[in-house]
């Protein structure tokens, strides 16, 4: 974040907020608490009317009537600004955790006191669950050279970490398309170590430079290979009509066909979601049955032959003492 980003942030806050430490601050932009005074003093040499209190209790306060909004909103736009910031803080794009919160205060600054309130309470009220996986962090920068990959169809270098094999590799990507599902965010495009087509998630990804080599691949369209995450197949399935009125609007289920055939719902679709089609046959055995591809049916047999094997003889404790043996 710049400098002056920071520092207007410093204005929205202490407006939002009313009384702030330099501690708490600090925490906020992730800066140093020196970096915050710095900031006060600028601040106060453009006659920001910013209010100093020493001892305990003290901390930083600034005149409401300082801020003048540059745009009217209604109160009910405002409310849905707030609810899209609230839903792309879920895409956790990397490194602009504190973006979204600035613009959240910004646009809560916008409202008298009384009416703040009673936005930021609607809000608290309103939740989005799109996560499935939740990363732990991200390499400080890691989207800049992405971006900027793009901007100059060339290559990257990057550092990816394994934790299967728990090791780390260094390897030229050409990449083609960065996107998000399921809480992480993925990049995907032409390995030049693999000589295929890969996908990459940004958490694992340790460091990573744009190269001065030209990206040949970004407007290709590379053949999947097997093991990728995001392959498409065509899946046919016998479902329960009940259990299909149920499920019909699930994402891996978007443009299938269907039609009746005894009393079931033969269903065709071609997805990316083979793992949400495995689980639909699996947890409702009596309600589905797999009809294609034929390499899906051997996996479900080889899963239902193990699970059976497993869990068949299975008392209370005995699977973990199979285990700690």
């Amino acid at each position: 974040m710049k400098k002056t980003e920071r520092q207007n942030g410093i204005i929205h806050l202490l407006r939002m907020r009313k009384k702030m430490t330099a501690k708490e601050l600090a925490d906020y932009f992730d800066v140093s608490e020196r970096t915050i005074y710095r900031d006060i003093d600028a601040l106060s040499q453009l006659r920001v009317p910013i209010i100093s209190y020493e001892g305990l209790g003290g901390g930083y306060e600034i005149d409401s009537s300082y801020f003048m909004p540059s745009i009217k909103l209604s109160e009910q736009e405002i409310l849905m600004l707030l609810m899209v910031l609230k839903a792309g803080e879920e895409f956790r794009i990397p490194n602009m955790a504190a973006d979204y919160n600035l613009l959240s205060g910004k646009l809560l600054n916008v409202l008298p006191d009384e009416e703040r309130q009673k936005a930021s309470q609607v809000i608290s009220h309103i939740n989005f669950d799109i996560l499935r996986i939740i990363p732990m962090g991200y390499a400080e920068d890691v989207l800049k050279p992405i971006l900027e990959a793009f901007w100059k169809s060339c290559d990257l270098q990057l550092s990816y970490y394994h934790p299967e094999r728990n090791t780390t590799e260094t390897r030229r990507f050409s990449p083609i398309e960065l996107q998000f599902g399921d809480g992480g965010w993925y990049i995907n495009g032409y390995c030049h170590l693999r000589k295929e087509k890969r996908t990459f998630r940004l958490d694992r990804i340790e460091s990573i430079t744009c190269v001065d080599e030209k990206n040949c691949f970004i407007n290709r369209e590379l053949p999947e290979p097997e093991h990728d995450k995001f392959r498409w197949n065509t899946y046919e399935l016998m479902l329960d009509p009940a259990l299909y009125r149920i499920i019909r609007d699930d994402v891996y289920l978007q443009n299938a066909m269907t039609r009746s055939i005894d009393n079931k719902i033969h269903l065709t679709v071609r997805t990316p979601y083979k793992d949400e089609i495995c689980k639909l046959v699996l947890c409702h055995p009596e309600k589905v049955t797999a009809l294609k591809p034929e390499e899906f049916l051997e996996e479900i047999k080889q899963l239902s032959v193990t699970l059976s094997g497993k869990y068949q003889n299975i008392t209370p404790g005995s699977l973990a003492d199979e285990e700690i043996n």
